[in-house]
């Protein structure tokens, strides 16, 4: 509707430009006036009061910038605005022509696509503009907005401190508030807890404000970016504020929601792309760059446990970490819920600024760690396209994802993620139960105080057609994905129970170990279906072990707990894996119907040269004995633990020391050179 009805003056020497301009323009249904010197550009302006001047800087008789102070000087020409066209690219040429009174500013040549867009995004804002003047008769002009202030804000009594010029600044003749509680007040309604919470978490975590305020109503109204940082000694935030109230009138809101998210204020990966795309075209292809891509690891839990608003205060700290601690020049975005992408250039240090990510997060006044996987492609070793550097790195975080502890994988070459390749094995891993492809080994556990084989572990492997063995961290994500773990979930069961079956026949009470997926735990009926399955091969409960890794107990820890119980009612032995790599609460572990706590091997492999890793392990020991569960200590692999874990209390033992996981047929040789458990299991 605005396009029909502007009008639109353009004021250039080149007979050309004008006329690639008009045919633009009048196509997309503005009216056109042409003027082809400055001089007559100031007359046809006077003369005919358009909506949008399009001039350009270089021009006989009148150059751009006299023209727009010629125009400025008018009282009809102060408020309509002024796209300035030119091939000049120096930061002079530019600041001038925004010092003259320009609107906007475009380089030549002019794509009328884009122009055709800008003309109208400039047009809306002024038209927005012109509703901010009728409500106030005394707008600040735009010399005014670039003007800046001060605050202080005490921490611990509230008070706050402005600069002299502050209430000139903003136009405000009574004082401005004296105590944080005042200011807050002030605050748009809709926007004042966001406000409280944005200082408090920056005086708490001790870093940088970038925050834009909405203050007052009517004539008051005004939207201030506040920034600021805490001082030396921690008790009193500094800082800047700008009245940016025109300048954000006349963007586009609409665009700017569209490309931007709205809890971390950080782009989205659309404009993400572009804006980097636009960094590689720009740059000699020789500069390297990394993109990557970074993803915080189980926020779930957070949610489940705190509830959702703290973990949004998560993920605006972690931004807010990600934009302050950034080189000039680095591009950021909120990928999805819990992931971010960032491009920088390879000269900063990826290190540095991965380390201040690695600090605790403050949640009910408790520290709280957090910590995020990172992958990363390289430009222009690993790609020239924007798009193709971002899926590398998501590729390489998801990798990364599979490790622990706050960590960066990098792309790496010769190993490009084959979409088509992914498919196929999808499709085969579908076929594999029906092949008859998967197979089951078994890992012995032995108790140190006799020395008895007392139990094993049961692990699947995929005997691919043409692959070959194909390693469960390939394909078990797959299952998880595609929900085929249940279904082979089953099948897991039934042979485990079908082989502890067979060793009772031949007089071996063994344990048997069974690892639970997600996806498993998520059935009603799991613990009917097991119970079937042991009554249907006529073994015990107590037979099995059924393990659950941390992540699994946390995911929903009331769920949990009352699935567990049911488990443990029934007979089935409960262990929690790996643990030690995540983060359970110690009240919910105390709730866990358990019997066995399995200790990780990153505790084991270290336990030989580092004082802290014994220590640990003996705390975990100290902690299992007064809970009455056995601890079983994963990847031993040569004497030394063993007697180290001996000497520390630990129950059992599981790794290569003692065997490496086999097939039940090959597992004999180990029952035959190690004592194994005759009594019926515990």
């Amino acid at each position: 509707m605005t396009a029909a009805i502007s009008n639109i003056l353009i004021v250039d020497d080149d007979p050309t430009i004008r006329l690639v301009i008009r045919v633009g323009l009048s196509r997309q249904g503005y009216g056109v006036i042409e003027a082809d010197n400055g001089k007559r550009g100031v007359e046809a302006f006077v003369r005919h009061r358009p909506d949008l001047i399009l001039l350009d800087v270089t021009m006989p008789e009148m150059n751009g910038f006299d023209v727009v102070r010629a125009i400025r000087a008018h009282n009809e020409g102060t408020w309509v605005p002024i796209l300035m066209l030119t091939s000049a690219e120096d930061v002079q040429s530019i600041d001038e022509a925004f010092d003259a009174g320009a609107t906007d500013f475009m380089t030549k040549p002019i794509n009328p696509t884009l122009l055709s867009r800008r003309v109208r995004y400039v047009l809306g804002g002024a038209e927005r503009e012109a509703v901010l003047r009728q409500a106030r008769a005394e707008q600040e002009s735009a010399c005014r907005l670039a003007r800046l202030g001060f605050w202080q804000l005490h921490r611990q009594s509230g008070a706050m401190r402005w600069s002299e010029d502050a209430p000139a600044v903003l136009g405000w003749r009574e004082p401005l508030p004296d105590r944080v509680d005042h200011f807050i007040a002030l605050v748009d309604a809709g926007q004042q807890s966001e406000v409280k919470n944005q200082l408090e978490l920056s005086m708490n975590h001790h870093e940088g404000l970038d925050l834009e305020v909405r203050l007052g109503d009517g004539a008051r109204h005004r939207i201030l970016r506040m920034q600021g940082k805490p001082s030396a000694d921690q008790d009193t935030m500094v800082g800047a504020f700008q009245d940016v109230t025109g300048l954000r009138a006349l963007e586009n809101q609409v665009l700017y929601l569209v490309e931007h998210d709205e809890l971390t204020n950080l782009p989205k990966e659309r404009l993400f792309l572009r804006l980097l795309q636009e960094q590689l075209d720009m740059g000699s292809g020789e500069d390297p760059w990394m993109v990557m891509v970074l993803d915080i690891d189980r926020l779930h839990r957070i949610n489940d446990a705190f509830g959702h608003a703290a973990g949004d205060n998560v993920l605006r700290v972690f931004a807010q970490r990600l934009r302050q601690h950034a080189a000039p020049g680095t591009l950021l975005c909120r990928l999805e819920a819990d992931t971010f992408g960032v491009a920088m250039a390879m000269e900063d240090s990826h290190e540095a600024y991965l380390s201040h990510l690695d600090k605790a997060h403050f949640i009910n006044g408790k520290a709280v760690f957090v910590e995020c996987s990172a992958g990363a492609g390289i430009y222009p070793r690993d790609g020239s396209n924007a798009e193709d550097l971002l899926l590398l790195a998501r590729q390489a975080q998801r990798k990364a994802r599979l490790g622990s502890g706050t960590k960066l994988v990098f792309h790496q070459q010769g190993q490009v993620e084959n979409k088509a390749m992914g498919i196929l094995l999808e499709t085969d891993l579908r076929l594999a139960q029906d092949k008859d492809e998967f197979f089951m080994v078994f890992q012995p556990q032995q108790e140190l105080s006799s020395g008895r084989i007392v139990g094993v572990e049961a692990l699947i492997r995929w005997q691919h057609s043409q692959r070959g063995v194909i390693s469960p961290v390939e394909f078990i994500p797959l299952l998880e994905e595609t929900g085929r773990i249940r279904h082979v979930g089953d099948w897991i069961i039934e042979q485990a129970c079908r082989q502890a079956a067979a060793w009772r026949r031949q007089g071996v009470n063994l344990r048997m170990g069974i690892n639970l997926s997600a996806r498993q735990f998520e059935q009603e009926d799991l613990a009917d279906r097991i119970l079937a399955c042991t009554e249907r091969h006529g073994i015990p409960a107590r037979c099995l072990e059924l393990e659950i890794t941390e992540n699994i107990a946390m995911h929903s820890p009331e769920d949990t707990i009352v699935t567990l119980k049911r488990l443990r009612e029934m007979g089935f032995n409960i262990a929690i894996d790996d643990f030690g790599t995540g983060y359970s609460s110690f009240g919910y572990l105390l709730k866990f119907p358990l019997n066995t706590l399995k200790i990780d091997k990153s505790f084991i492999e270290n336990i030989t040269e580092y004082r802290n890793s014994r220590a640990i392990i003996r705390s975990l020991t100290a902690l299992s004995q007064g809970l009455g569960l056995r601890t079983i200590a994963e990847g031993v692999e040569n004497q030394r633990q063993r007697d180290y874990l001996d000497a520390l209390g630990i129950n059992e033992i599981q790794g290569y020391l003692i065997s490496k996981p086999v097939r039940a047929d090959e597992l004999q040789h180990c029952l035959t050179m190690k004592s194994v458990a005759d009594a019926d299991i515990p």
